[in-house]
């Protein structure tokens, strides 16, 4: 527990509790576990979309990730939930009988960070958010307002985007919503501070593939995750002749073992954008099919 803060709801679970954490996490979810007699969820999930409720439960805690207000819509319809922000990145969702809490966990800020100056927006996911509140303190620079997920920025930068978090998935999706703007990965454990435009102007490159394809054979990809679940959109691709595939987990494999010219995927906007150079398949997100062009702020929308 020295390197991360917990919300204290975490702790008052119980047998009746069952626990999801994302990969990273679940050492902390099987410590929660073994201190209250929750039972731990096995299943890997990226985000508050991946939540799955079990009857088999009472109580449902979720750990790590925001809810975004697409997510948070989908969740609402899919279920016929009702999604309550009960504290700062601290979400409930009452779906029937179940209880889910969207707990969060934050990486608590190593003793020597990288030096920011200048003017622009601190933007965080949610584990990032302390690390975020002292770079801010100590380099005068604001924050925004709310936590970006891989599929929500819901500020636009004035100026200069610094996005703390390890690895390029989050300052990625902050160029892929503005492609206009500077964006700078802020990793505050490796103490680097990089700009992503050469590895932006690499993914558009390989997104330009999936538009110039041929495609005699197309199939649209369907996730049953609540958070993405989106079925209205498959149905009108089915009319235009279209075949449907559900899937749970999408995966290259299961992308490439369809044996179709082309997937348009209705789900998780980062299948169209994440592991192109692993994905044989061509493959446009819905925005980017409907709409016939290539441009970032389509690959990454959701609704």
């Amino acid at each position: 527990m020295d390197s991360v803060e917990i919300h204290p709801l975490a702790w008052t679970a119980g047998p009746d509790t069952l626990i999801e954490a994302p990969p990273g996490f679940k050492w902390l979810a099987m410590k929660i576990a073994e201190k209250t007699g929750a039972a731990v969820s096995g299943r890997p999930v990226w985000g508050s979309c991946d939540v799955k409720i079990d009857p088999t439960y009472r109580k449902l805690f979720h750990l790590g990730h925001g809810v975004p207000p697409n997510i948070a819509h989908l969740l609402e319809k899919n279920l016929g939930a009702r999604v309550v922000r009960l504290d700062t990145d601290l979400y409930k969702l009452e779906a029937g009988n179940v209880e889910a809490y969207f707990i969060p966990v934050y990486y608590k800020p190593p003793d020597v960070l990288p030096t920011l100056r200048g003017e622009g927006t601190i933007y965080f996911p949610v584990p990032y958010r302390r690390i975020a509140e002292e770079l801010s303190r100590r380099s005068g620079i604001p924050m925004a307002k709310e936590p970006i997920t891989g599929c929500w920025v819901g500020e636009r930068p004035s100026g200069v985007a610094y996005v703390v978090a390890t690895g390029l998935f989050y300052p990625i999706t902050l160029k892929l919503f503005f492609p206009d703007a500077v964006v700078y990965q802020i990793d505050p454990f490796r103490g680097e501070v990089r700009n992503v435009e050469p590895d932006f102007a690499r993914l558009m490159k390989l997104k330009a593939r999936s538009h110039l394809v041929d495609a005699k054979r197309v199939a649209v990809v369907v996730s049953t995750k609540p958070g993405q679940r989106q079925d209205e959109k498959a149905k009108e691709l089915a009319a235009r002749g279209l075949t449907v595939v559900v899937l749970d987990e999408v995966s290259p494999d299961l992308i490439d073992d369809l044996q179709v010219d082309l997937v348009v995927n209705t789900a998780c906007p980062r299948i169209g954008i994440d592991d192109l150079d692993r994905v044989k398949t061509p493959v446009l997100n819905y925005y980017e099919y409907v709409e016939g062009k290539l441009d970032s702020r389509l690959a990454v929308r959701m609704l």
